[in-house]
């Protein structure tokens, strides 16, 4: 049935289960009788518009400790001190013959899964809140992020269809992978999750981070996410006004989990926001410090890479100063619209179009070709001049 402005939330706090039949226990802290945005009047057909530019610039590799790491190295640090740190993140290697992996369109990138877990607690248990893909392309000297809604309706093998969020509940980084592979044929091979939740203290340990913040932003946290994250015994005071400023470790954690002034994309948008402003508040950190941060952003990263893939992203981040790019799903080239399936809010479109889309943008084919941008960038000029 067609999104009629009500959305249920019973869901949120519903019983998942593992693989293996064991019984989940987790509770979304903000998902509790808040109404959602419309996403399309009820009765009315979703209406494809017209493309949309890509939203492009220099912005961050989502693990953090990557970034953290390739500044010490850039900074003089030693080669061995930094090898030496990064081989302590906790390892967790996946099933390689199990990842729903069925063609080879991807073989010149390397896909990369990055799961932003909501856990509560020190552990891995939780939903994978963000939910991104960093694309590597060595041969043109670019990094590619493509955020996918969490709320989208998918296939979860041995689960039927949920919402995208609830693979890693049921399976963790395997089963999390293995569905994004099955449903957008990204052929990931490897994974990066990292406890949102964590990323408060390290804000807290550098000062916090500087977020501009709207007056809808303000009196949504103040008023509807604040007051539980403090029952969990994290520190929100209050923001008093809106526009530019530095907001503590919690306070920037639920900025990046507000979702129902607008909807699940520009909640990513939000997450990746405070990630970049992150690294911009560590770029210019005392280098001596360096080393203290990496330590605790890797105590909140578990990933299936192994070091040496990892120190090689990283020494390609320092020495060839690649141009990153990002992407959202679904977005305006691709119809979407809430519905409510089985007493249960998701996010439905065309997963096939969403395919390509991606595809088209990794690749830059079509509508992100270079001839395309380019002259789209002159249409724009002209306009302006």
């Amino acid at each position: 049935m067609e999104y009629n402005g009500n959305y249920n939330y019973e869901e949120d706090s519903r019983d998942l289960y593992s693989s293996s039949g064991k019984k989940v226990q987790y509770e979304d802290v903000y998902s509790r009788s808040h109404p959602a945005p419309v996403r399309q009047p009820a009765g009315k057909q979703p209406v494809k518009r017209k493309k949309k530019k890509k939203h492009t610039g220099r912005t961050v590799l989502c693990v953090v400790v990557i970034v953290i790491c390739c500044i010490i190295l850039a900074l003089g640090g030693a080669y061995a001190y930094v090898y030496k740190t990064i081989d302590k993140i906790e390892r967790e290697p996946l099933d390689t013959a199990d990842l729903g992996i069925t063609t080879d369109n991807y073989s010149s990138v390397k896909n990369i899964a990055f799961l932003g877990i909501d856990t509560r607690e020190d552990n891995d248990v939780g939903r994978s809140d963000a939910i991104l893909i960093l694309t590597v392309d060595s041969k043109n000297k670019k990094f590619k992020l493509t955020s996918i809604a969490r709320d989208t309706y998918v296939e979860i093998d041995g689960h039927k269809n949920d919402k995208l969020t609830h693979a890693y509940a049921y399976g963790k980084s395997q089963l999390a992978v293995k569905t994004l592979n099955k449903n957008f044929g990204l052929e990931i091979t490897d994974y990066v999750a990292f406890n949102f939740f964590g990323l408060s203290r390290i804000i807290d340990n550098i000062g916090g981070v500087t977020i501009d913040v709207t007056e809808e932003e303000r009196v949504e946290m103040n008023k509807n996410i604040f007051p539980e994250m403090r029952s969990l015994g994290v520190d929100c005071p209050d923001i008093e006004t809106a526009g530019t400023q530095v907001l503590n470790g919690g306070q920037a954690v639920c900025y990046a989990r507000i979702r129902h002034t607008d909807n699940d994309i520009q909640r990513g948008n939000r997450q990746k926001t405070v990630l970049i402003a992150m690294l911009q508040k560590i770029k210019s950190e005392n280098p001596l410090k360096l080393p203290g941060i990496a330590q605790m952003v890797i105590k909140q990263c578990k990933t299936s890479l192994s070091t040496k893939d990892i120190m090689n992203i990283g020494i390609k981040t320092v020495l060839t100063t690649p141009k990153f790019e990002q992407l959202s799903i679904p977005n305006d080239n691709i119809a979407s619209s809430g519905k409510t399936i089985g007493g249960v809010w998701y996010y439905v479109y065309d997963l096939s179009a969403a395919k390509k889309e991606i595809h088209d943008f990794i690749f830059e084919e079509n509508f992100y070709s270079p001839e395309e941008v380019e002259k789209r960038l002159a249409e724009s000029s002209s306009e302006n001049s």
